[in-house]
């Protein structure tokens, strides 16, 4: 507990599988069930927060927040989405945390954004033994990179500790940051999210919220074999994190040979660069890929970044359009040669319902 869908990904699993057939709670430890560690944590609790700075030079006196943490399951349990509020004497603060499981290393990831900046901060990785996650990654103090160490505790179907942890002499000695005691409320998460209308660029995906029934045309190998595409259909789902900030989006479709494909898409509102960035996973690589950023124009939507294809770094490009109340559609297509020209990857058209 930190203060769409991945179609490229997607193309990976379906490229892979095509042909190939295939012969709970936090105290489990890897060769029995990971996938489960996080179930202990599905519900509605309430937070009690310390939290406060730590840098090279020194710490900073403890701040105290009151809030409410929500967590729901994504794919059955291999992926869960938190969301955080809490207000105090420091402030008040959103944010949400998006945890991934890695069935090939048996690991989860935990990586926060906050309103202020909606952006992903770099992942923390771990697992649960013997009723305890240990978490590791990097995070800034300074404008340097120093080590950060999560830790979840005295874990209970009722309540659980939180705490992370800097260490600026490469793990030797930690400094405790920021302290969480929940409480459950209930079992279930309350997944109901205000919304107040709007026409800025924040409100650029509202049109996007609900559930979907999606046809598309995929493209394998866009580099070796432009011209052979697959047909896939299955639903894609929508709805809001935070009002004006976040949503995700989760797709589910079936591969031609069968094969059950989970996707999602990560999508926060930068209020400083009022752009969008858009990330991605899969279920089969449980990890977060970089995101692509941009925006609406004209009732077009069109975000860019990176990705790698067939071993080599390329363009990848992502385009909404012909967007109605029932319909939209998305373009997805890479480039070799810094946006000169375009290899059309996937096509995909969402029809209202599903």
């Amino acid at each position: 507990m930190h203060a769409k869908t991945n179609f490229r990904a997607c193309l990976l699993v379906l490229a892979a599988t095509i042909g190939w057939q295939s012969a709970s709670i936090a105290g489990t430890a890897r060769g029995e069930d990971q996938q489960h560690a996080f179930d202990f944590h599905f519900g509605t609790w309430k937070t009690q927060i310390k939290s406060r700075d730590v840098t090279p030079s020194g710490v900073g006196a403890w701040t105290r927040f009151t809030g409410t943490v929500i967590d729901q399951p994504l794919w059955n349990g291999k992926a869960n989405l938190e969301k955080i509020e809490a207000a105090g004497p420091g402030g008040h603060f959103q944010g949400l945390t998006l945890f991934l499981y890695n069935p090939t290393s048996g690991q989860w990831s935990e990586q926060f954004a906050g309103s202020d900046e909606g952006t992903m901060q770099a992942p923390t990785y771990g697992e649960f033994r013997n009723g305890r996650g240990v978490f590791h990654g990097w995070t800034e103090s300074g404008g340097k990179k120093v080590l950060e160490r999560d830790i979840w505790s005295n874990i209970t179907p009722n309540a659980y500790h939180y705490e992370i942890a800097s260490s600026f002499d490469g793990g030797k000695t930690w400094v405790t940051n920021f302290v969480a005691q929940l409480t459950r409320l209930k079992k279930a998460p309350d997944y109901d999210t205000h919304h107040t209308p709007g026409t800025g660029p924040e409100h650029d995906f509202d049109f996007n919220m609900g559930r979907w029934s999606t046809r598309i045309q995929a493209v394998l190998h866009p580099l070796s074999a432009p011209g052979a595409t697959s047909r896939l259909a299955g639903t894609h789902e929508v709805y809001r994190v935070w009002d004006d900030w976040a949503n995700i989006g989760q797709l589910e479709v079936e591969g031609p040979d069968g094969h059950h494909v989970e996707d999602l898409a990560l999508r926060l509102y930068d209020r400083k660069t009022r752009q969008w960035r858009v990330y991605l996973a899969n279920s089969t690589s449980g990890t977060l890929a970089a995101p692509l950023a941009g925006g609406f124009k004209d009732g077009v939507g069109t975000f860019v970044g990176m990705d790698e294809v067939d071993g080599k770094t390329v363009l990848t490009r992502n385009v909404w359009s012909d967007i109605t109340a029932k319909t939209c559609r998305q373009h997805w297509a890479i480039s070799t040669d810094g946006g000169k020209t375009w290899v059309s990857t996937w096509t995909s058209t969402d029809s209202r319902g599903g």
